[in-house]
């Protein structure tokens, strides 16, 4: 099986300046404002024109986990000479992932993803955040690729399979010693199967299918179409065409 799969949490910290709030520290002096859908070659800019994904979804026909970037826009104001002071220094989303309305996973099955860190996590990452309204882009493991196999392993795919997860996650970092946390950020996942994945025959295709459509930059398998071609037992995506 060959994937195309990068995640952006290595090296997808950048950090643009801004005018604007005010607030203090404490909960509430981070922000998280989207999930930033990623330019080709899965590069964000950190500015407050990025396109943002509103309901992702996640392809268990390639299993990985779900790639998050979070825009976060610092609430902290700083007067002029104070701004490394009060640069808060980001160290990790804590996560909690539900299942509303699901019976795949019982109450003991639950409980034992809990424990498991599958569902209650915490993902570590470090990026500055400026004040005086500074952006920064941080990546991320959403859904853990490890979940999502636990997921895989409980559905019937040799049907259509839709799952929602709903994640719901904080920003913490640090202010010259000080504790700072965003709000609780909510985002939903739709999981299945063939929800980013569409197999569209045997490799390679036929010459007139055209240009296979190469999915997300930062994981093919989520927020997107990739077209892929069977090979064996395995799947090639992007797909391969005929030239003849």
């Amino acid at each position: 099986m060959t994937r195309g799969l990068v995640f952006p949490a290595i090296g997808l910290m950048v950090v643009a300046g801004l005018a604007g709030c005010a607030a203090e520290s404490g909960d509430g002096g981070i922000l998280v404002l989207r999930n930033v859908h990623a330019e080709a070659g899965c590069i964000a800019n950190a500015t407050a024109t990025e396109v943002g994904v509103a309901h992702g979804s996640l392809d268990l026909v390639l299993p990985s986990g779900y790639v998050f970037i979070a825009q976060l826009k610092s609430r902290i104001t700083a007067p002029a000479g104070q701004e490394d002071q009060r640069t808060i220094i980001t160290s990790g989303a804590k996560i909690d992932i539900t299942f509303p309305n699901s019976q795949l996973f019982s109450d003991a099955e639950l409980a034992d993803l809990k424990t498991s860190g599958l569902t209650h996590v915490k993902q570590l990452f470090s990026a500055p955040l400026t004040p005086n309204g500074g952006i920064s882009d941080v990546g991320f493991e959403l859904i853990p690729a490890a979940l999502t196999e636990r997921i895989a392993a409980k559905a019937d795919l040799t049907k259509l399979f839709r799952l929602e997860a709903v994640a719901t996650f904080t920003v913490e970092g640090d202010m010259a010693g000080e504790s700072v946390t965003s709000q609780a950020f909510t985002f939903p996942v739709t999981i299945g199967n063939n929800v980013a994945v569409n197999v569209a025959g045997t490799c390679p295709l036929a010459k007139d299918f055209g240009m296979p459509r190469a999915g997300y930059s930062c994981n093919i398998a989520q927020d997107g179409v990739v077209d892929c071609c069977t090979t064996g037992t395995g799947l090639k995506c992007p797909a391969t065409v005929s030239t003849l």
